[in-house]
């Protein structure tokens, strides 16, 4: 089971937290889990690598240099992802079968005003499973679309031969999605995606900027931030079908890395903007032959 819960929370005082609060949301999710499970809180601490656990910084709020401003009476949204089903019923356990009242970010406490987990309500939450996501595009019987929008909405990274590339490059988000899909889903896709996205995937239309993100012991990383189009220059149903699949796994997987502490939240846009989003024009270049 995937699951998306929005937490709106409401600040009692006028207060400036940090530009990017997506590790303090990381530490109360795992405060929250621990009420309800404490031995996954420690498998999730202690695992390597990506972790089926996502957690966004304020969603609805822009930051400065100063950080973010937040004041009494406005609502804030963050968002808790997760991958997995034992994550999954966790986190619905913790966040919605019980009441929440508080939420605390950066030593700051905020009053719970909802928790929404309802496409219907707001885009960024709701829920789905792997068989569903994959039974939705690789089982139309209509043309598939050639393109996939996606809205970086955090900064954005990856890693990429030891080095950071604050760049969503096609190969860099496709590949990112399915080892991240491999990795959580009972469904195997085929590893070839990711030579298919350099191949065969080229970027027709964006608008992104870098932004920085404070690390751990005053370290510093770019993301990329903004929206960008791509658009499938060859492949058959299976790869179109993969494309759009993966696009729509964005919503509750994030893609490149620090997903788990508000890096890489980008969510496919709605119907009409993908539709939109795939006016650009297909750049001039050859195709190659796509992956069998």
């Amino acid at each position: 089971m995937l699951i998306s819960i929005v937490l709106t929370l409401i600040s009692a005082t006028d207060v400036t937290l940090p530009a990017q609060v997506g590790r303090a949301n990381y530490a109360a999710t795992l405060q929250a889990l621990a009420t309800v499970d404490p031995a996954l809180v420690t498998a999730l601490h202690d695992a390597d690598g990506p972790k089926p656990l996502t957690c966004s910084s304020i969603l609805n709020s822009r930051a400065n240099r100063g950080g973010i401003l937040i004041r009494a009476g406005q609502p804030y949204d963050v968002r808790i992802t997760g991958l997995t089903a034992p994550v999954s019923a966790a986190l619905e356990q913790a966040l919605l079968s019980q009441p929440l009242t508080t939420w605390e970010l950066e030593h700051h406490r905020f009053q719970v005003a909802a928790v929404t987990c309802d496409a219907a309500v707001n885009r960024w939450s709701g829920r789905t499973t792997y068989e569903t996501l994959a039974a939705t595009q690789l089982l139309r019987s209509d043309n598939l679309p050639r393109h996939a929008t996606l809205d970086f909405v955090s900064p954005t990274a990856f890693k990429s031969g030891g080095i950071t590339v604050p760049v969503p490059l096609p190969n860099l988000v496709f590949g990112s999605l399915v080892e991240r899909w491999n990795q959580f889903s009972p469904i195997t896709l085929s590893p070839e995606m990711r030579r298919f996205g350099e191949e065969m995937v080229a970027i027709s239309r964006y608008h992104l900027e870098s932004q920085p993100v404070d690390g751990k012991q005053g370290g510093l990383r770019i993301g990329g931030v903004g929206q960008a189009t791509y658009i499938a220059l060859g492949g058959d149903r299976y790869w179109l079908g993969l494309l759009n699949m993966l696009a729509d796994f964005t919503l509750y997987s994030g893609v490149g890395v620090q997903t788990t502490t508000g890096m890489g939240q980008a969510p496919a846009p709605t119907t009409a903007a993908r539709r939109d989003g795939g006016r650009g024009r297909t750049p001039a270049r050859s195709s190659p032959r796509p992956p069998r």
